[in-house]
């Protein structure tokens, strides 16, 4: 039995963060969080709607999880200082490993995600590998940019590039890393195991938090300062050290939307992941 899911977690809006960018070595403070928050649950029907209608066009189940007395204690290993949004993301990695030992194969959608299609991403890409996108070409400027220069947010591709290469770098891994997207993921229950995410997850957490506080870091200030506690950053770590073989979803299979002109969608794709939160453009 095959298993679609999806998390949603109505960040209270005392506890959203601020992604920002900087401006002179300023951070811009900015209201993209609110605006995702208020565009999430304005469309948390029709999203629903949408991935249950997939799950059951594909022959598979399909959960939505949400606030709960689960996630609240998955919330208590953490410390105080990381977001809320870095807490959900690390979440759906603990729902997939876990949903592996109940399932054959098991596909993650963030809640941005829309499907366009009754194709099964099951069968359409093997599962004895780890189906997941990349964001690589968008991590091009911020890999090329003079570091005095680099003024991004600590979301951006490029800063998950550069916070996973300080990690494999310091542990004398190769660190050059492939940057992913985890907005859809699909695997086989055997890949998820073997994959566990979180097998080793307190010291990589240590390793984060000594390359993001580092007084003596080798990396100059504008690129220290945005070492986050990144699910993807994570990931592509986990891939490198472990060399997990990566069934890459092609562009229709990860149609990001991020643009207000139409014309800029291919109404073909497979599956769209509404990172601008622009849901009237697919829905």
């Amino acid at each position: 039995m095959n298993i679609v899911f999806s998390v949603f977690i109505d960040i209270p809006e005392a506890k959203l963060d601020n992604p920002g960018y900087y401006i002179d070595n300023i951070l811009v403070d900015t209201d993209k969080s609110l605006e995702t928050k208020n565009a999430l649950l304005n469309n948390a029907d029709a999203l629903k709607r949408r991935h249950k209608e997939y799950a059951d066009a594909i022959g598979a189940e399909y959960m939505l999880f949400e606030y709960s007395k689960e996630y609240e204690k998955f919330c208590t290993l953490f410390n105080s200082t990381m977001s809320q949004y870095d807490i959900v993301n690390f979440y759906k990695h603990l729902l997939m490993y876990e949903l592996s030992y109940k399932y054959d194969n098991v596909c993650y959608f963030d809640f941005d995600v829309v499907p366009n299609t009754t194709e099964s991403i099951f069968d359409t890409f093997d599962m004895n590998k780890f189906a997941v996108a990349h964001s690589n070409e968008l991590a091009q400027w911020g890999k090329n940019v003079p570091a005095a220069e680099y003024n991004t947010c600590i979301r951006n591709p490029s800063s998950k590039y550069w916070n996973a290469y300080a990690m494999l770098l310091e542990e004398d891994h190769e660190p050059d890393n492939d940057v992913f997207n985890t907005g859809i993921m699909a695997a086989s229950s055997k890949v998820i195991q073997e994959f566990d995410y979180f097998k080793d997850f307190d010291r990589i957490i240590e390793l984060m938090t000594k390359l993001k506080h580092d007084e003596d870091s080798d990396f100059p200030p504008n690129i220290q300062r945005i070492f986050n506690y990144d699910n993807e950053t994570v990931f592509s770590y986990l891939v490198q050290t472990q060399q997990t073989e990566i069934e890459w979803l092609p562009k229709d299979w990860h149609w990001i939307v991020d643009v207000p002109d139409k014309k800029m969608i291919d109404h073909r794709a497979k599956l769209y992941h509404v990172i601008d939160k622009q849901f009237e453009l697919v829905l």
